[in-house]
């Protein structure tokens, strides 16, 4: 199958823009649409390789299609064919059809697939819901096994006020140039098996791995602000380059404000769980966000000014005045760290590897770090500022994330103090009359500390202990360069598999013997650290011979209905 694309010489055409109508704001006029319809197009290699069941199931459309003499040219759009091009697998199939709604043309498929025998089940149509992104009429229905979304191609006209567009039935050239970027413009044609670039450098922009908007950017985000957050993650998932013109744009003080006023929170949400919970690199998404000074719009803080929680001394609170100036520098480092470890992890074995979930919280947690000791007073009551900024600033959609979270960073920081205890109280007692006279840390004392810790964040301790660990590397180690040292700069960091207490043998791609940490009590994860021998102690020892992980299941000996039992048969004896 072969691929088409817009001629290359167009310079227009690659620029996004094209000559006489542009409008001057980014739209597209009438007058560029008959331009696109005019131009020649060339013929590329083949750039998509089909499943057998997905060969199977536009086979059968295209059949219906030359039984029920239908005009409609089918379309998949969007990721679907960006991530068939770039070789991977993707099950999000989005068809968009230019001469009927979706559900008229559901009603054909179901009528196709009555007549060749194959299992039907009905068609769902959801509404247009712009709040959620669903801007025309979608039917939803399931062909030969698979999940698709069937649409009209469509135009949008967008107001100032608002993100949300008014949407009316359109072209392919108009579809594909509403759209947020080049590499997300392209379509397959099912009736012509071609992939098709009405953008002009779609296919070449994804070769290239930029990522480039089809029309002016700073139009394209002042539309719909939320596109900046897409641009962030994309470019993070994929490991693309942001256009010089998308950078530029996204820095621009309107569109800083736009998100404010034009985005809700839930939608922040949305957008940064994919980035936390996905594939490629969260840090460097992170990273645009502050580049593009959008950190305190995210992740908002209350008008109100922090308080400070009494159960946590001033020394060990954020060293700035500030604790959200920390974002720029420490926390994306022990994040950047954190992000290591967790690759780490799931290289070495699966069963040191973190849930979805876990890797949600731990990034989000090393982001925020910096916010430990602090609280807000909501309603009277006080609660962690991480939370508060997760649940209530952020709107995070799963409020596990947020309780997580704040406890994570309250037990990491709290670990990488008790290091430092446990470092002390092991060290060989010293006869001179000045240590004799001062103070030491016994470790019974490390120990009921620890104890408490683990009482807080259970099974997730050895998640806690990784971005203690970062804490403590960052604190000791930071980078003061330029900030994209920071991956250069933690390369030597991290898990050390060797240096664990019960361990057994694994072997990697060559065959070569490598020790991973093994469950000391059901499964910790706890392994040791690289550089950094006093922390990794304190974590081996914490995991194995302090006899403590799974105190958090201990059942007491006597639970205080039998105490009061007990006390009262003394008395009635008595």
């Amino acid at each position: 199958m072969d691929a088409i694309i817009a001629k290359p010489g167009d310079k227009r055409a690659r620029e996004g823009k094209l000559s006489g109508d542009d409008t001057g704001d980014g739209r597209a006029s009438n007058g560029q649409h008959q331009e696109f319809q005019k131009r020649k197009y060339e013929t590329i290699v083949p750039v998509i390789k089909l499943t057998v069941d997905e060969q199977k199931m536009f086979d059968f459309l295209k059949e219906m299609h030359r039984e029920k003499g239908l005009n409609t040219t089918m379309r998949v759009a969007g990721g679907w064919v960006r991530d068939k091009c770039l070789g991977k697998d993707s099950d999000d199939i989005d068809i968009s059809v230019d001469d009927m709604t979706g559900e008229d043309f559901a009603k054909n498929v179901v009528d196709q697939l009555k007549k060749k025998g194959y299992p039907i089940k009905s068609i769902g149509v959801i509404q247009a819901n712009p709040d959620k992104s669903k801007h025309l009429q979608t039917a939803t229905m399931t062909i030969l096994g698979h999940s698709v979304d069937i649409n009209n191609l469509r135009t949008e006209v967008y107001h100032d006020d608002s993100r949300v567009p008014e949407t009316k039935v359109g072209t392919a050239e108009e579809d594909a140039l509403r759209r947020d970027f080049t590499v997300n413009s392209l379509f397959y044609n099912i009736n012509k098996d071609k992939v098709e670039d009405l953008t002009g450098r779609g296919l070449s922009d994804l070769k290239e791995k930029i990522l480039v908007t089809p029309l002016n950017p700073e139009k394209t985000f002042r539309d719909d602000p939320l596109r900046v957050l897409r641009a962030i993650r994309f470019s993070a998932r994929f490991q693309f380059r942001l256009d010089d013109k998308i950078v530029a744009a996204a820095k621009l003080e309107n569109i800083r404000s736009d998100l404010k006023t034009k985005v809700s929170r839930e939608r922040f949400a949305q957008e940064l769980n994919k980035v936390v919970g996905g594939v490629g690199s969260p840090t460097d998404a992170f990273q645009h966000l502050v580049d593009f000074n959008l950190q305190d719009v995210v992740f908002a803080e209350p008008s109100t000014p922090f308080l400070k929680a009494e159960s946590v001394p001033d020394q060990k609170r954020s060293s700035s005045e500030n604790p959200g100036e920390e974002m720029r520098g420490p926390c994306l480092q022990r994040m950047r760290l954190v992000e290591r470890i967790i690759g780490q992890r799931a290289e070495e074995a699966e069963a040191l590897s973190y849930s979805k979930l876990e890797r949600q919280v731990a990034y989000y947690a090393g982001f925020l770090s910096s916010y430990h000791g602090y609280e807000v007073k909501v309603k009277k009551r006080r609660q962690s500022a991480v939370r508060w900024i997760l649940r209530e600033s952020l709107k995070a959609a799963d409020r596990d994330i947020a309780e997580a979270a704040a406890l994570l960073v309250d037990a990491a920081h709290k670990f990488a103090a008790l290091h430092r205890m446990y470092t002390a109280a092991s060290a060989p007692v010293s006869t001179t009359p000045a240590a004799s006279s001062q103070p030491r840390t016994s470790l019974k004392q490390v120990l009921r500390e620890s104890g408490k810790v683990l009482l807080s964040i259970k099974d997730r301790f050895a998640l806690a202990l990784d971005l203690a660990y970062a804490i403590v590397v960052v604190a000791k180690e930071p980078v003061v360069t330029a900030k994209s040292d920071d991956q250069q700069h933690y390369k030597d960091f991290g898990l050390d598999f060797i240096h664990t207490t019960s361990s057994s043998k694994s072997k990697d791609a060559e065959g070569n013997g490598k020790k991973v940490q093994q469950a000391v009590v059901g499964s910790s994860r706890v392994c040791g650290y690289k550089k950094f021998d006093a922390f990794s102690q304190y974590a081996v020892w914490l995991a194995d011979a302090s006899g403590l992980p799974g105190c958090w299941r201990w059942k007491p000996l006597v639970t205080a209905q039998e105490m009061v039992t007990e006390v009262v048969e003394v008395d009635v004896v008595a």
